[in-house]
């Protein structure tokens, strides 16, 4: 795995100018925020609410769909991707409020869901229940419609681990796997799937270097280089009542076998068993039988033992065996393994160097020294990684026991030996080996499924940003336009102080997000973009701590209003106000040119609204919770007093009334399982722990890193440091936990601040 970083090519630089010219005259033109609503945010407004407002939207003529020469996202397509998230909104809502609907009946356990005596928040809890079954069935659906998508690739057979040779034919194609040719867009065969498959797929393109390395792991090369297609779904949704209308539904169930309709889907979940591999046929949720007793309802919340719940268990019909989430999860690795063996399939966390290329092996190397294929040659040298000798131990095996194995194979010198025969110091793990035993491991936490991340869980994720989107509801907005050409401009700059920020993490805000995620699902675009503005292919991970998340979103107010002389956060809410208050302290701003832009009265004359509920700040979907009680207490106090700082500005310059910090705002939120999560600071969207996609706090936890392996840009996430940065405070096994680095790298490791890193951030070197 080379650590060399990719050089922009004259190509690129010439690029680089003439989009920096181009944007320029963006910025002059809408250096000031337009007003995001078409009328006052209420904090009465729900996701759930679609009645639209007076303003028409455009219709499909007047918008612009073809891509922008300087590949960067474009207006129409950040309009057709609002319109999109509404209709999203409003699945989410038919699906939660359809009484029945999975057996999840209410009135058949003897209470009304409108009026569930001493829980209001249990109807919501149920809710959530019914959506999350309907995403794990869409899920599956997805995974048949990419299953059946038909092949143009110019590959003649699947990509295999000797195609990563340099000395082979083949090794160039991959090289220019994310950049050369067309997707199904520009042919006549592709059809829009229905908007539950759409929904999968758009959640597996916003993790962009997963999606990349998937492709080229089941030469999906064509379905890369697809871009969303944006006009066909803005001319297939209702302006008005967003129901989403193609032209042909036939063709996918067709080549499916699954009714478009995923409502009246009542195909089963079909689970391979770990031990034996029989396929077993089972239910998506087993709720409750009709009954009156107490209390029901709580019991099948916590205790349902369907496939779409966290406690999902199954005997299987062939061999008995106890299935779970868990045992699923070593059957995964099992079965990669085997594909390993039997197909040459490299195993996710092998392809992608640490700057996102696929690359082939270094100089002077070969296909049996190729450091990114350590585990490879773990499994094909050790018998106890063969798939059939970890299948007869399956009974006690865990990921968190293959990480353990892991650990202990690479302290013996025996078995490194063993495995690195052909190097020429085979006593010695590269560097780039233990980056890519975490890399590997990295796709097996929380994850049972074919792709390299649990869909799932990022469906789940993205959830609270759609309900946010439709909540500020800029689509209805009469600036719709100068809105999202703004927003394009504040994302290019937010990627620019990632380029020129390599060690730190770079958070958007909402607006920001909103390009950045219209910006991932035109894959081929955006990752030209950013190699050729950061020199790597800039990660959107899934995960951050909370606290860490408060600290880089400061950072990142801080550098921006440096160098652009206004506000980051166009928003008033006492938050942001918090954040931006040691910003007017300090010595520096007096004598800088920001100074005017961060005062009260220049915020209170452009209109930021005060709402922390609806306010385009902080961007945060992905943050999680990794504090301890200590932690927690010393983030309020910091926020107390900074609170307490604002306050008195805003007497002392006889404002407006100060942001009113509302508890409400620190209130217990259900997840998917129905398990309270607390949350101090207010944050527009959060990673809810139900999705199965948090990292552990502490030493060695379930999702922390295998002991000696954590390095740079080595996690899925959970480790969010920059180029040279561990920073696993959250995540990293072995002995240490502190920012900057674990205790188990080797010199040089550690230090550093964020980088790639999760809740929406982006930064550092990897």
């Amino acid at each position: 795995m080379s650590y060399t970083k990719a050089q922009r090519t004259a190509g690129e630089k010439a690029m680089n100018s003439a989009r920096e010219k181009s944007m320029k005259t963006f910025e002059d033109l809408y250096s000031e925020p337009p007003p995001y609503s078409s009328r006052p945010p209420s904090r009465d407004t729900t996701a759930c609410n679609h009645r639209t407002s007076p303003r028409n939207l455009p219709h499909v003529a007047e918008l612009n769909f073809q891509p922008s020469p300087l590949e960067i996202p474009t207006p129409a397509e950040c309009i057709a991707h609002l319109k999109l998230l509404h209709a999203f909104a409003k699945l989410r809502q038919d699906v939660g409020n359809r009484e029945g609907l999975f057996g999840v009946n209410v009135k058949d356990c003897g209470s009304d869901e409108t009026n569930l005596p001493g829980d209001e928040g249990l109807a919501e809890r149920l809710r959530e229940k019914r959506w999350t079954i309907f995403v794990t069935k869409a899920v599956a659906r997805f995974e048949k419609w990419w299953d059946h998508l038909y092949l143009t690739s110019t590959w003649d057979r699947p990509i295999a681990t000797t195609t990563f040779e340099n000395a082979s034919d083949s090794i160039r194609a991959v090289q220019m796997f994310p950049i050369r040719g067309y997707g199904y867009e520009s042919s006549d065969g592709f059809r829009l799937p229905p908007l539950d498959v759409l929904m999968v797929w758009h959640a597996y393109m916003l993790n962009p270097r997963i999606y990349l390395e998937d492709s080229v792991r089941f030469t999906k090369q064509t379905l890369w280089r697809t871009k969303f297609p944006w006009e066909l779904i803005y001319s297939s949704l209702d302006n008005e009542t967003f129901e989403y209308r193609p032209e042909d539904t036939r063709h996918f169930e067709q080549t499916t076998k699954h009714p478009w309709d995923p409502l009246i889907d009542e195909t089963p979940a079909f689970v391979k068993c770990p031990l034996c591999c029989r396929v077993n046929e089972v239910a998506w949720t087993l709720p409750p039988l009709q009954s009156s007793k107490p209390g029901v309802l709580e019991v099948y919340l916590a205790d349902d033992t369907g496939f779409s719940a966290s406690g999902f268990t199954h005997n299987c019909s062939s061999c008995e065996f106890r299935i779970t989430h868990e045992k699923m999860r070593v059957g995964k690795f099992c079965d990669d393994a085997d594909d390993l063996l039997e197909l040459q399939r490299p195993l996710a966390g092998t392809i992608l160097n640490s700057w996102g290329e696929p690359t082939g092996t270094t100089s002077g190397k070969k296909i049996g020294t190729h450091d990114a294929f350590f585990p490879h040659r773990v499994i094909e040298a050790k018998p106890d990684f063969k798939p059939d000798f970890l299948r007869g131990q399956i009974h006690k095996l865990s990921i968190d026991a293959l990480k353990v194995k892991f650990e202990h194979l690479m302290r013996s010198r025996k078995d490194v030996e063993d495995v690195n025969s052909q190097q020429k110091y085979p006593s010695f793990i590269a560097k780039s080996s233990r980056i890519a035993v975490r890399k590997v491991l990295s796709h097996y936490w929380d994850n049972s499924s074919v792709f390299g991340i649990d869909l799932v869980g990022a469906i789940l994720r993205q959830g609270t940003f759609v309900q946010k989107m439709v909540k500020l509801d800029w689509l209805h907005s009469p600036n719709l336009m100068s809105t999202v050409q703004r927003l394009i401009v504040k994302y290019h700059r937010f990627v620019r102080l990632a380029a020129e920020n390599p060690g730190k993490t770079v958070v958007p805000t909402l607006d920001v997000d909103l390009a950045w995620h219209t910006h991932q699902l035109t894959p081929k675009s955006y990752y030209i973009y950013t190699m050729a503005e950061t020199k790597k292919f800039l990660n959107h991970d899934d995960k951050i701590g909370e606290s860490s998340l408060h600290y880089s979103f400061s950072w990142t107010s801080a550098a921006y209003e440096k160098k652009y002389a206004q506000p980051y956060s166009e928003c008033a809410c006492w938050y942001c106000e918090c954040t931006r208050e040691p910003l007017r302290s300090s010595f520096l701003s007096k004598l800088s040119s920001r100074t005017s832009s961060l005062s009260i009265n220049a915020l209170e004359s452009k209109g930021f609204t005060k709402d922390a509920h609806a306010g385009p700040h902080v961007s945060a979907h992905n943050a999680f919770d990794a504090k301890t009680p200590a932690q927690r207490r010393k983030d309020l106090e910091v926020l107390d007093l900074q609170y307490a700082k604002v306050c008195k500005r805003y007497n002392k310059q006889k404002a407006a009334k100060a942001p009113r910090r509302d508890d409400r705002d620190a209130a217990y939120v259900y997840g998917a399982y129905g398990y309270p999560i607390y949350y101090p600071v207010y944050v527009p969207y959060y990673a809810d722990a139900g999705s199965c996609e948090y990292a552990s706090v502490g030493s060695a936890g379930q999702g922390s890193c295998a002991t000696g392996t954590c390095c740079n840009s080595a996690s899925m996430g959970s480790c969010a440091g920059g180029f040279g940065t561990p920073g696993c405070s959250a995540s990293c096994g072995g002995h240490g936990s502190a920012e900057g680095g674990c205790g188990t790298c080797s010199a040089g490791d550690g230090g550093g601040g964020g980088g790639d890193g999760g809740g929406g951030g982006c930064g550092g070197g990897g």
